[in-house]
Parts: C-alpha cells; structure tokens; sequence
C-alpha cells in the first residue's frame, strides 16, 4: 500500500519546504504541497494525510486574511485526528492560536544565526538530539505558550522558541528547514534588506554577518532538522 502524503502549507514564493523537502525524499515520503500563493485552497479535512507541515511567511497571524484561519481550523482538525502538525516560523505560530494562544509583537526581532537551548526535565533531547543548537530566524512575532504545551527550547532574545502538545505535534519559532538557497533569495531580496537595515533589535544580524556565519552552521542546523523530522515521522500515519 502507498504511502499516504504529508500536506505541507506553503504560503509565499520564496519558503518552500527547503530542507524538510529534501529530508523527505531521502526517506521516500511524498508531499503534497499546498500553493497558497498560487491560489491552491487549505484542504477542509486531513484524513487523505499521513502529516501536516505548515512553513512561514512575511505575514503576521493576525492579520485579517482568511487562509490563516482555513489553516487554523486544519491544524485543529489535525490534532482532533490523531494526524501530527509540524510548524516552521510562522507556521509554529499558526499551531499557537490554533491552540488558544496569543500570536504578539515579541520583545527583540530576530533575524540570522542564533543560539538555542533547550529546557531540562524535558523531552527536548528526543526532539532536537541536542542541548544547545544554532538555528536560523527570521520573526518579528512570537508565540504564548498554549495550555497544554510543553516549552522545550528557548533562546536569549526569544523565550518561546519550541513546543510540544502531547507526542505528535510540534511548533518552531526557528526556520530548521533553511538552506543555503533561501538564506541567499531572502538576504539579497530588496524586502530582505530593508527589514534588515531598519532594524534596531540585538538579535538582529547584518546580512555580512549571517552569510560569514552560514557555512560552518548550516551543516549543524541540518543535523538538528534531521533529528527533528526524524522524531516527528514516528506518529505519521499510513507509514
């Protein structure tokens, strides 16, 4: 029997699935991608699903727009299922609301390499396989810590890095599924820039500095991704 498809949301051009999509066919697991910004509609039910991804954007999560709410009940209706829910970035933050909780400003913006740690007395190490990690960013929002969920990582401009509910479902304020491509498409974009110069927030790195930054810790990124995929691949249905 074939494997059912792993749906993944993908809401702008330029942040597709990236490295969870080559995680995927190493491990001979289709994806069904979902083109928000090409006018493809947030599919009501899941049970054709064997995983739900959800990938970030520019957008904020509340912002009036009604595939961020067609998404919301999707990932509910995930949860209600038993069908595990992956969220990367804006995504992560898209399993926050659909949760009850609050999508806000967060303190300091972070855009480019930054250093993660996860929480003792946790399960973090069986999702991350690791106890401190470089990862990629790029958010001006954060995520309330649902009720519910367990907080497993944080970072030091940005407490709400990683959550989990119960075994299957994991939310990310980091971008795990960044590779090289996309670090050069969003940092050479004129948007990229703009946001960049503007910004006054510490965690923010210069475009110079993420690029020096990158190849020494895309491959340690990369590791991590693999381990978080790896953890969240065991409650996919249909495998």
């Amino acid at each position: 029997m074939a494997r059912l498809p792993i749906a993944v949301i993908q809401n702008v051009p330029n942040d597709g699935p990236g490295h969870f999509a080559d995680w995927a066919d190493r491990h001979n697991h289709t994806l069904q991608i979902i083109r928000i910004w090409a006018g493809d509609a947030v599919p009501e039910q899941v049970g054709g699903f064997a995983g739900l991804c959800v990938l970030g954007g520019p957008m904020s999560v509340n912002d009036p727009l009604p595939h961020l709410r067609a998404t919301e009940h999707l990932i509910r209706a995930a949860m209600a299922a038993d069908v595990p829910v992956l969220g990367h970035c804006l995504g992560g933050q898209l399993l926050a609301s659909a949760c009850g909780a609050t999508i806000r400003r967060a303190p300091h913006a972070e855009i480019g390499w930054v250093d993660i740690a996860t929480h003792p007395a946790t399960n973090a190490n069986t999702w991350f396989g690791a106890e401190r990690f470089p990862i990629f960013q790029w958010h001006g929002d954060s995520f309330d810590l649902p009720a519910g969920a367990q907080l497993l990582a944080s970072s030091e401009h940005c407490r709400h890095q990683a959550f989990s509910v119960g075994s299957l479902h994991l939310a990310m304020q980091f971008h795990c599924e960044i590779t090289a491509d996309k670090i050069t498409d969003w940092t050479t974009s004129t948007e990229g820039r703009a946001e960049i110069s503007a910004s006054q927030s510490p965690g923010v790195q210069s475009v110079a500095e993420i690029h020096s930054r990158t190849p020494s810790l895309l491959p340690q990124s990369q590791r991590v991704a693999d381990a978080i995929y790896r953890r969240w691949a065991r409650g996919l249905r249909g495998t």
